[in-house]
């Protein structure tokens, strides 16, 4: 056994042995709420299986958008790099398959069309560049679908499996860097979080109980969060979050009614599907209250929010290369950024992004040598 796989087994143990926390109360949930400026996605359907899913785009101006096309009940919708990035799952009109949809800048393309498997469970890798999914087959020897994960291109159309086997993998996520993806593992009737690393191709258990299910990972900055079971008794979703060390339920948790699909706006605040009111809703807590988005709920279930910062769209949007954030790219952003490299103690780097021209969320020789020649073919 690695030493990598021990620490893992380490923090299943220490996080599956961790008691419920005692919820807060919540007396009642305010009417309406104004959420930070931004753009949130979520679906909305009166059953799974009546096929009437429809998904929602909410701008920071406050008008929202049904996203259709050549497909019906789309949902799981998930922000890329940008509020203009959009993966989706949706069932395919022509084929009746089950697909992997993408959206960019309004235009949608079809990813997985013609496959003959079920594509569903889409999410973005970090840098925008890669889409991991859960990808099911048909069993004959199960006489069902068995599900794998798997990474696509959407540039290339290419589709790589990362796992083969009879367990079911399923929601799966990349952490903050894209050096792994946590997903949902059922076995035995059971779910458990489990960790794939894309470099050594090891999985390892993050979170495991015999008596309690866990499922739905989302990953915010550092921080996991998950679903899981109230208890052995009490199959009641509630939402943690684990920080390494210990599985911590939210304040909002309640063993009367089911919190789940987590959506972190930030480290304390988190928009929310909960049955707190009957059907799914949702829920904004900002650190302390619990309000009802009424504006957008309705008589369905609405499940599967995203959110995308307004303040993490002005951070992110600049000219390919302008570290100086002077609106244009030119020798004085190279100078600049050579010299960051050395270590200069008084260059500061105003739009560090914009030299991540590898995008892969950290900076080196390597970006520095795409800069150059970006600039000698300019």
């Amino acid at each position: 056994m690695s030493r990598w796989i021990a620490e893992c087994l380490i923090l299943s143990a220490l996080a599956a042995a961790m008691p419920a926390a005692v919820p807060f109360a919540v007396t009642a949930a305010e009417p309406s709420a104004e959420l930070p400026k931004g753009w949130l996605l979520w679906h909305s359907y009166s059953d799974y299986s009546a096929l009437d899913s429809q998904l929602y785009l909410r701008d920071p101006d406050g008008r929202t958008e049904n996203i259709s096309g050549d497909f019906i009940h789309p949902m799981n919708g998930s922000f890329g790099t940008s509020p203009h990035q959009i993966t989706f799952m949706a069932i395919d009109k022509e084929t009746d398959e089950w697909d992997i949809y993408i959206r960019e800048n309004g235009s949608i393309t079809n990813l997985t069309k013609n496959s003959g498997f079920r594509n569903e469970d889409p999410k973005f890798s970090p840098d925008g560049r890669t889409v991991v999914f859960k990808r099911g087959r048909w069993d004959n020897e199960k006489n069902d679908f068995v599900y794998d994960l798997a990474l696509l291109e959407p540039e290339t159309g290419d589709i790589s499996m990362l796992t083969a086997d009879s367990d079911e993998e399923a929601m799966p996520c990349f952490d903050s860097d894209g050096s792994g993806i946590y997903y949902a593992d059922y076995s035995g009737g059971m779910s458990s979080i489990r960790y794939y690393d894309t470099e050594r191709h090891d999985t390892c258990i993050i979170y495991g109980n015999n008596s309690v299910s866990a499922y739905y990972p989302v990953v915010s900055g550092q921080r996991l969060y998950f679903t899981k079971w109230y208890s052995a008794d009490d199959r009641c979703d509630q939402i943690v979050y684990f920080n390494g060390t210990d599985a911590v339920p939210l304040p909002f948790d309640s063993a009367d009614y089911d919190c789940s699909d987590a959506c972190p706006v930030d480290e304390d605040r988190m928009i929310f599907s909960s049955t707190m009111s009957g059907g799914y809703d949702l829920y904004y807590y900002d650190g302390s209250s619990v309000f009802a988005l009424s504006e957008l709920n309705s008589d369905k279930n609405e499940l599967g929010a995203d959110f995308y910062s307004y303040e993490e769209y002005l951070e992110n949007s600049f000219v390919r290369g302008d570290v100086n954030d002077d609106g244009e790219f030119g020798v004085a952003d190279l100078v600049i950024f050579q010299k960051w490299l050395l270590a200069d103690k008084d260059t500061k780097l105003k739009k560090w992004r914009a030299a991540d021209l590898c995008r892969n969320n950290r900076l080196d020789v390597y970006d520095l040598v795409l800069m150059r020649k970006e600039l000698l073919m300019k």
